[in-house]
């Protein structure tokens, strides 16, 4: 008789030899794996810290969705819209605090780690791109986890870019038209959803360039009217980015945002030279056969996103909100770039690669071992040393112009006849090109958080491009991921965004928001204690549903339960003509008996006299919290 312990250790034998034999079966466990750890990093992650304006803006805006309002109808939004609708339900759904917005953040990030996954599998072993995954993710969302429209950019582009890479795996063009409906989700959120758009359209052009070179035959009837077409649209595309910058004092800038799509219409334009010129109107049948169902699907749902507004009469406020009054937003938040100094490090990262291809045998295993106890002491001494922590960073920030002007000149140098090397090089033009584009979500605002909201892009792409370098130099390349997971973890997260990319500081991110709107989001001491004593006062004091907050506070009527009596979040929205008039009107007409004015505002400029001397005067009474002073009438 065979015991059952014997019976269990045959079985799991089976199982082990069976998941080993299986490649599907081995990468189905590290993904799990890898999502699992994903989730539970993020998850620790997702109530620590905030910025009281984000938070407060991304809470009104979805708050009065619930109630009823839309975006840019009815009040100044920053964004499209998309995030408010998604706010609201979640408000709906969890609760409404500031937690809620967070959840619903989380399930889209998990749903993207999958797709960094599937996109870091077509170039490496499934442990290998395990380790992109985990590298793109503590790069990302844990350290910032508000609920940005920024996020769901980098989320709806990760998703779309799975898409084309299944569409270059199987050739269906259903798949163009789940890209196209993903990049139009992003445009809801955020305007800046269109940069993926105009990324996915550069790689089409370089697939109808590559159908061409190996299927199309020289005509000698051609008009030429494609190849003048294409000239045309790359050109446009470039001066485009040269417009975007023309106002930003700096080179850095040029490099940063410039330099990277240049390169890449550059490329395209002297591969469609190498094509044949086949007949115009088969070239032009390819390429809308690629282009209309990438179209419908980025089509459909913005037209619904526009159903009520066509409903109501209200297509022109939505045009002025996100066409003219950005122009404001633009003026007032503004984050110069750091200058072109910081391109060093990254200069000296690619050196350090560079070196490592060339050498050979013992050399190259003496200085991988070199070169990977130098990352681990620079890793020791980052938290004392600011130039090292500096260094480390700005390394991988300033990597997407280097990485894609290095691919471009590989590829240029690279001959690619044959069906496959083909295949890889569109794959490898999608995340370059989404890389280049995307990275534009920097400007003008370049905060070291905002290259987080893209850094899972550049970092696919160094790997699609080393899967393409023989002999590349992979113990080197992988003590520098495990250089840049560490660093990201133990250095740059506890931070928070402060410090984000300048110096190493200790989480101080501890204590929770008590009123029952906040969620129980961990902030530092500071504003727990001066939320903590502001919220109860304002609640003490206020009549009915109104309250007035100024300048630039839009959590103090999320987190005290009170609504708006003005269309405008921030004040530089508001037209500066006749405005302490209507703020008065609206304080009166919606009986409005408590003021909250802030001392410090964040990008407004003070509240102008006449209008602060009037508010003192129907409000008389006053304390005093941090910066705000809270006055009422009785």
């Amino acid at each position: 008789m065979i015991s059952p312990a014997l019976t269990s250790e045959v079985s799991g034998r089976t199982v082990t030899m069976s998941i080993a034999r299986s490649p599907r079966l081995r990468a189905l466990l590290v993904f799990f794996c890898v999502w699992v750890i994903s989730g539970a990093y993020t998850a620790v992650n997702l109530k620590r810290g905030w910025v009281p304006h984000d938070e407060g803006t991304y809470a009104q805006s979805g708050e009065r969705v619930l109630q009823g309002e839309l975006p840019h109808r009815d009040f100044d939004d920053l964004y499209t819209g998309g995030l408010d609708i998604l706010n609201a339900i979640s408000f709906r759904v969890a609760g409404t605090n500031l937690f809620s917005m967070r959840l619903a953040l989380f399930l889209f990030f998990m749903a993207s780690v999958p797709a960094i996954f599937y996109i870091a599998a077509r170039f490496a072993s499934p442990v290998t791109a395990g380790a992109v995954t985990l590298l793109a993710v503590a790069w990302s969302v844990p350290n910032y986890s508000a609920a940005t429209p920024s996020w769901y950019n980098l989320f709806f582009a990760l998703f779309g870019t799975a898409s084309l890479f299944a569409y270059l795996g199987n050739g269906l063009r259903h798949w163009l038209f789940v890209a196209g409906s993903c990049f139009g989700l992003s445009v809801i959120f955020k305007i800046t959803g269109l940069y993926p758009v105009a990324a996915a359209l550069l790689f089409l052009i370089y697939r109808q360039q590559c159908r061409e070179k190996m299927c199309g035959r020289k005509s000698s009837e051609t008009t030429g009217l494609f190849r003048r077409f294409l000239t045309l649209v790359l050109l446009l595309f470039v001066a485009l980015l040269a417009y975007m910058v023309r106002n930003s004092s700096g080179s850095q800038y040029v490099y940063l945002f410039v330099l990277p799509g240049a390169s890449l219409a550059t490329f395209l334009l002297t591969f469609e030279f190498q094509v044949e010129q086949g007949d115009d109107r088969q070239r032009w049948a390819r390429f809308f056969r690629m282009l209309l169902p990438f179209c419908s699907g980025l089509a459909l749902p913005i037209a619904l996103f526009l159903v009520p507004y066509a409903l109501t009469g209200s297509l022109a406020a939505i045009f002025r909100g996100l066409f003219i009054l950005p122009q404001k937003h633009l003026t007032f938040t503004v984050f110069r770039a750091p200058g072109l100094f910081y391109m060093l490090p990254t200069l000296c990262l690619a050196v350090l690669v560079g070196v490592g291809m060339y050498l050979r045998g013992r050399l190259r295993i003496i200085y991988s071992l070199l070169a990977a106890s130098g990352l681990a002491y620079a890793l020791l001494i980052s938290s004392r040393s600011v130039t090292v922590y500096r260094f480390s960073w700005y390394s991988l920030e300033f990597l997407p112009p280097v990485l894609v002007l290095c691919a471009v000149i590989f590829l240029k140098r690279t001959v690619a006849n044959s069906l496959d090397s083909l295949y890889r090089n569109q794959q490898l033009i999608l995340l370059l090109s989404v890389t280049a584009i995307c990275s534009l979500i920097q400007f003008p605002f370049t905060a070291p958080i905002y290259f987080c909201y893209v850094s899972p892009l550049p970092l696919l792409a160094s790997l699609a491009f080393f899967s393409r370098i023989k002999r590349a130099p992979l113990f080197l390349l992988g003590a520098i991921l495990c250089f840049y997971l560490i660093f990201a973890v133990w250095r740059a997260t506890p931070g928070f965004i402060h410090a984000l990319g300048q110096e190493f500081q200790p989480d101080s991110q501890s204590m929770r928001l008590s009123m029952p709107r906040g969620g129980g989001l961990r902030v530092d001491a500071q504003s727990a204690g001066l939320y903590n004593a502001l919220i109860p006062i304002i609640q003490q004091h206020a009549n009915g549903q109104f309250i007035y907050a100024d300048p630039d506070c839009p959590e103090v009527y999320f987190l005290a339960g009170f609504r708006n009596p003005t269309r405008t979040l921030f004040d530089f929205f508001d037209a500066p003509e006749g405005r302490t008039q209507r703020i008065l009107n609206a304080i009166q007409n919606h009986h409005v008996n408590v003021i909250v004015l802030a001392s410090q505002q964040s990008f407004s400029p003070p509240i102008v006299p006449d209008l602060l001397a009037a508010l003192k005067d129907r409000f008389p009474q006053s304390a005093n919290v941090g910066r705000f002073e809270v006055r009422w009438k009785q």
